[in-house]
């Protein structure tokens, strides 16, 4: 799995549903259809329409037919929520002890926040750091190529600059040179003006694995709509149980629980110029709870991670989402800053490798702020650096820290810094 960065020299429009308010309205998220679309037509441009039989032909089908799977694209900060979140339907106050509550761990959330009483409902749709659209109003242009009198419509486009990151795998590395050698492309309408975008495919980290819960179920998430069908080709709203066996390694498992909303999905084909056809999915952030005959291994589950579910994955459905990011409530607020105490003074003797060489303690400050920020190169170097020392406490100190989540490992980093900057 790579991943792959767009990023647009131009302001770009990607046609949402029709709405009655004569607002042209634009997605704030790039599905894995357009990219793949992008890049077919960015390939289109420079070979040509290919013969059945060739070489290029073969290339073709290769890279946009299945032998490649495009995943949605987000901008930095920004998720699908899992609707299996409730959270407060009105800001909530700093005395509020819960905000989010997430019904796939087991979180059974009241009517309403027993501190502000704002009532507690689903939270779905795009969130996080989500930035401004441009908006453009303009006077409707009739047949006759003049302006109707008293029409007006209002457009809507994404920011010039704006960068999305999402996933690309394919069966072979060599198939990502191709794609990344196309740049750049155009996404959206408007293309002889709008939406013309850069595009970069690097290495990425393994996805995250689906949820455990601790009584052995697994919770699985959608990043992008999902299309089901049962046993018989019609819409569903789950996966079957026979594609769940395939995509476990025949591992049996069936959906105990599900928090799903319907949604229509469409697009259009510019190979041909024609519509594609609507297709009744299911919406990103869709959950699932996955039971199964017996213990799943974390290599089927991170073979499920990169392969998603249901049909058309290829074109970005079914994506798999990670962990949803609740919003901390009183008690999180609490709970976080009683582990930053504990494990700043379980690091506390760390302090003693800054004393001395003013360069060799900004030489440390700067290691453990790398690997706080995930720079496997700076572990190692740290270890170098306590077995200077000569003591042990300081070591294991230092194996302590080495140890930490990510998230954790931040409190130390943060902690050093202090103790330098005094």
């Amino acid at each position: 799995m790579s991943e792959l960065v767009l990023t647009l020299r131009q302001a770009a429009q990607l046609g949402s549903r029709a709405r009655r308010d004569n607002v042209l309205g634009t997605m704030e998220y790039i599905p894995g259809s357009v990219v793949r679309g992008a890049l077919a037509a960015a390939w289109l441009a420079r070979n040509g329409v290919s013969k059945p039989g060739t070489p290029e032909r073969e290339e073709f089908l290769t890279l946009f037919e299945g032998g490649v799977r495009y995943g949605a694209l987000l901008r930095d900060g920004t998720e699908f929520m899992s609707l299996a979140v409730a959270g407060h339907k009105y800001d909530p106050q700093e005395t509020c002890e819960v905000i989010d509550y997430d019904r796939a761990r087991g979180e059974k959330p009241p009517p309403y926040c027993p501190q502000c009483g704002s009532p507690i409902e689903q939270r779905k749709g795009l969130t996080g750091d989500r930035k401004p659209l441009n908006r453009r109003t303009s006077v409707a242009i009739g047949p006759g190529g003049t302006a109707k009198r008293g029409e007006l419509f209002t457009r809507e486009t994404l920011n010039k600059g704006a960068t999305f990151r999402g996933t690309v795998t394919a069966s072979d590395d060599t198939l990502l040179k191709i794609l990344g050698d196309l740049g750049p492309v155009r996404v959206g309408g408007r293309r002889t003006t709008h939406g013309l975008a850069d595009v970069a495919i690097t290495p990425a980290a393994p996805p995250p694995l689906p949820e455990r819960r601790p009584d052995g179920t697994i919770i699985v998430r959608l990043r992008s709509p999902g299309i089901f069908v049962d046993d018989h080709g019609r819409p569903a709203d789950r996966p079957s149980e026979s594609e769940l066996k395939q995509a476990l390694g025949d591992v049996g498992a069936r959906v105990a629980k599900a928090w799903t909303r319907w949604e229509q999905v469409g697009g259009w084909h510019a190979a041909s110029g024609l519509p594609k056809p609507q297709e009744l999915t299911v919406a990103a952030g869709s959950t699932y709870i996955l039971s199964t005959e017996r213990v799943v291994g974390d290599s089927a589950l991170s073979a499920l991670s990169e392969r998603g579910l249901g049909l058309r994955r290829h074109e970005g459905f079914s994506d798999l989402a990670p962990a949803p990011a609740l919003r901390p409530g009183a008690a999180d607020r609490r709970r976080a800053a009683d582990n930053s105490k504990k494990v700043r003074m379980r690091a506390a003797p760390l302090t003693r490798m800054l004393v001395g060489d003013a360069r060799v303690a900004n030489t440390l400050r700067t290691l453990t702020e790398a690997h706080a920020e995930g720079d496997p190169a700076a572990a190692g170097r740290l270890r170098e650096e306590a077995k200077k020392q000569g003591d042990t406490d300081v070591r294991d100190a230092m194996e302590f820290f080495l140890a930490l989540p990510l998230a954790d490992a931040v409190h130390v980093a943060e902690y050093l810094a202090e103790v330098l900057g005094r």
